[in-house]
């Protein structure tokens, strides 16, 4: 049969010939058994759709539906796994994997970008047989309805992750099977009316608990129970994945990085108080899409950067900078334009830089509405309704996404955020509140020292106000009233009040 054979499990592929199972010949045809060998090779890792259309293809140009047929025809013939699950797994928006005992065992279990996969598997049920699973079953279907949103990781489908349900495995055994990095699992408790749920996220690759969560509620407001878990859950998810995934590429720079890797390497950058930094934000980003020139996401972040560079250095963008954002925000949108993520972004640049104000209010209120668990997206709609819009949508959107992840990268924003939308609707002393509490948070964003400094001279208190201003002078240096003057365009008429009192306050 050559030498050339690839075995897997109970099958035998001898590439571009046949396959058999247990020595039986199976009837697949050459373009199956072309995408059965490169799942093959992956060795249990994710394939993309694209990579398995240019192998078993060889560059023509086919739909995806083709891809489809073929995968069809080869579940039919492999059969179901002895567990009843399928061989192959389908991996939302990326692609495909084999599962199969014989593969070798790979720990993190990510896609072939790098991407991170998370599988939500069944809650278990406490207490009396049963008693919970309707409700358990129930709030595991809503919250991968839910995590399904964000594009910036995948979630296994609900067939996929209930066939694991009692098969005693550890995390680290269904993870791989599932072809994960992270687990959402769970348990349900009844005592009478009451209802207990304990979740936790768990990192199957290094098999450690990244955090946990009880919730407490009346089997009368289930629903909203069920609702005020999957909303919770869901704005916790992806900022602990994100910040996870930053510390592992932190930990692990591969020689060779894909275009994720870049990725995860701009995101501290992104957030940083130094213009400088943004500048090795956008150097990580566009080295992303050299490599992979339709990545959505890298593409949305590179055009927010310029924006977020400019607030920063309080500089005005040159006209090529200011084309180039708008390139990259054009080309995400063609690329990525159902990410509601990719849609809140540009929609902000759109708004700051290209001053479409109605087309990037509308972009961001679409965001928002796509996926209102998003503690990015409720930020970037708060700051889009802060300097164009509602201020009352504005405040909202930022006190969500505060509510969602206090702990997360964007709290200090948020509680500025908070703070602004008081401040320009006149509460000046209620700004304050907030803007101590965002200054707490992060002490040197200057930002919220602009905002502190104009607040506290509304208020009458003019040494706090040049105190406020001589530290913000420490941290930014470069800060000036002309410097300030950049975001007036941004903002309408509401830019006076900010420069008004930071001139009280001594700024010059």
């Amino acid at each position: 049969m050559g030498r050339d054979r690839l075995i897997a499990g109970p099958f035998e592929l001898v590439p571009g010939t046949e396959l058999r199972r247990e020595g039986k010949l199976l009837p697949v045809g050459h373009r199956a058994l072309l995408v059965l060998e490169a799942m093959m090779r992956a060795n249990g890792e994710v394939i993309s759709k694209a990579d398995l259309i240019d192998k078993a293809w060889q560059g023509a140009a086919v739909e995806e539906g083709n891809l489809t047929v073929q995968i069809s025809a080869l579940r039919r013939e492999l059969g179901l796994r002895p567990g009843g699950g399928e061989w192959i797994v389908t991996v939302p928006r990326i692609g495909y994997r084999l599962v199969a005992d014989a593969l070798p065992a790979q720990p993190s279990g990510a896609a072939a970008t790098g991407r991170p996969t998370l599988a939500v598997l069944p809650f278990v049920s406490l207490g009396a047989e049963g008693s919970g699973d309707y409700f358990a079953d129930g709030l595991v279907t809503d919250l991968i309805a839910a995590l399904s949103r964000f594009r910036s990781f995948a979630v296994v489908s609900r067939t996929s992750s209930f066939a694991h349900r009692n098969d005693g495995l550890d995390a680290r055994e269904t993870a791989r099977q599932l072809g994960v990095r992270y687990l959402l699992e769970g348990s349900v408790r009844r005592a009478g009316k009451r209802v207990r749920v304990t979740t936790q996220l768990i990192d199957a690759h290094l098999d450690s608990h990244l955090w946990a969560r009880s919730f407490d509620g009346e089997l009368e407001e289930i629903f909203a129970f069920q609702d005020r878990i999957t909303e919770a859950v869901a704005g916790l998810v992806e900022p602990q994945i994100r910040r996870t995934e930053i510390e592992r590429a932190r930990r692990q720079w591969p020689e060779s990085p894909v275009a994720y890797d870049h990725f995860l390497k701009a995101l501290p950058h992104f957030y940083a108080r130094d213009p400088a930094g943004y500048a090795l934000a956008l150097e990580h980003l566009e080295r992303a899409i050299a490599l992979e020139p339709d990545y959505a996401l890298a593409l949305a972040y590179a055009s927010w950067t310029y924006p977020r560079r400019s607030l920063v250095a309080l500089k005005m963008l040159s006209e090529e900078e200011a084309a180039r954002c708008l390139e990259l925000g054009a080309a995400a949108l063609r690329h990525g334009g159902d990410d509601p993520l990719v849609m809140a972004a540009c929609g902000h640049s759109l708004l700051t830089i290209g001053r479409k104000r109605a087309e990037g209010l509308a972009l961001v209120k679409r965001a928002t509405e796509e996926n209102p668990n998003s503690v990015v997206v409720l930020m970037l709609g708060g700051i889009c309704n802060m300097a164009a819009g509602d201020l009352d949508l504005a405040q909202e959107a930022y006190t969500r996404a505060y509510t969602l992840c206090p702990g997360g990268m964007e709290a200090h924003e948020c509680l500025a955020g908070i703070g602004f939308t008081h401040f320009l609707a006149g509460r000046h002393n209620d700004a304050i509140a907030w803007f101590e509490r965002s200054r707490a948070t992060l002490v040197d964003w200057p930002p919220t020292f602009w905002m502190l400094a104009a607040a506290l001279a509304h208020s009458g208190r003019i040494e706090e106000a040049r105190e406020t201003v001589a530290r913000l002078l420490q941290i930014a240096p470069h800060t000036t009233l002309e410097g300030l003057n950049v975001l007036g365009a941004r903002m309408d008429d509401r830019f006076r009040a900010l420069a008004d009192g930071l001139r009280l306050a001594g700024l010059r």
